[in-house]
């Protein structure tokens, strides 16, 4: 039964919006094996199984997308994912099952397209490419477009950081998080991020982390976000109180990221606070960047055992 994982994923680090996104070694496990008919079991963190309607599943739709593509019928096989991430909480649980589901059809087919190729479906599925390319590339992701086909820039990330992810007990959906921006926004706005991810991408290239507290800056979308998020001005803030080099949203939220390379207990225990003090529940993982490229580990070990 082959087996993969698929790491999670946290979405523009402020500035960064639809463009950057960084890979974490907290990961999504599959198992792929042939049988009689199709079928999909997916279990969260507690083991529980999850049930998803068929019109949902992602698995599923990326497993025939990538059928149809190749212009094969689909092998019948039972696909299992153990979650470790939590579902709509900015983790990229999503971007996981589609790679997940494309990485399955790949393995059963024994059809293996180039990674560009692959990469245009993940970004189809999924509709902009800041969590699917990390999570099957690794690493820091800048994506961008060059003649219509979907290419990236990676960074590996230091060993020496750490990525505090401060996950809050609820749900929030991409579509809810997108519903609240503008449909335009204007030059100052606009002038003011490009500057911003000039100084997160050069944070990263030359490792002067004190570039990114401007550089996770943002007046693209955080701004508007924050009303769906109790206590959103006091996290950051208690974040940088207690020494992080940059905080902001994870993805859409509602979780929140902080980079440091000390002090992250006390980072993620202040971040913390403010929702304990709203009342709401909260968990947090302190996490390393996870640079390897998922799609070259799965076709090399299928290599292997042929």
């Amino acid at each position: 039964m082959p087996e993969f994982k698929v790491p999670a994923t946290s979405a523009n680090l402020g500035s960064g919006y639809d463009t950057v996104g960084i890979a974490l070694n907290l990961f999504n496990y599959f198992k792929v094996e042939k049988s009689e008919q199709l079928k999909i079991e997916v279990f969260d963190l507690t083991g529980k199984e999850i049930n998803i309607l068929q019109s949902d599943n992602l698995i599923l739709k990326a497993y025939h997308y990538y059928f149809n593509y190749i212009k094969e019928p689909p092998v019948p096989a039972l696909i299992i994912e153990k979650m470790q991430t939590p579902l709509a909480r900015g983790l990229g649980s999503s971007s996981a099952a589609i790679i997940g589901g494309l990485l399955a059809a790949a393995l059963m087919s024994k059809h293996f397209i180039s990674e560009s190729e692959f990469i245009k479906l993940a970004v189809a599925l999924e509709k902009h490419p800041d969590n699917v390319v990390p999570a099957l590339i690794g690493g820091l992701i800048i994506n961008y477009k060059q003649n219509n086909i979907d290419k990236y820039l990676k960074i590996k990330l230091a060993a020496e950081l750490d990525f505090v992810t401060v996950i809050p007990d609820f749900e929030l959906k991409t579509i809810q998080a997108r519903s609240v921006l503008p449909a335009k926004l204007n030059y100052q706005q606009s002038v003011f991020n490009l500057g911003r991810i000039s100084l997160l991408t050069a944070a990263f290239l030359t490792a002067d982390y004190q570039l990114l507290k401007a550089g996770m800056d943002d007046m693209l979308h955080q701004p508007y976000r924050k009303q769906l998020i109790p206590g959103f001005e006091q996290v950051i803030a208690n974040a940088y109180n207690a020494g992080a080099w940059g905080a902001a949203l994870s993805g859409a939220g509602p979780t929140f990221l902080a980079i440091t390379s000390s002090k992250a207990a006390e980072i993620a225990a202040a971040m913390e606070a403010v929702f304990k003090r709203h009342k709401i529940a909260v968990n947090s993982y302190i996490l390393k960047g996870y640079n390897k490229n998922t799609y070259q580990l799965v076709q090399e070990e299928a290599l292997d055992s042929d």
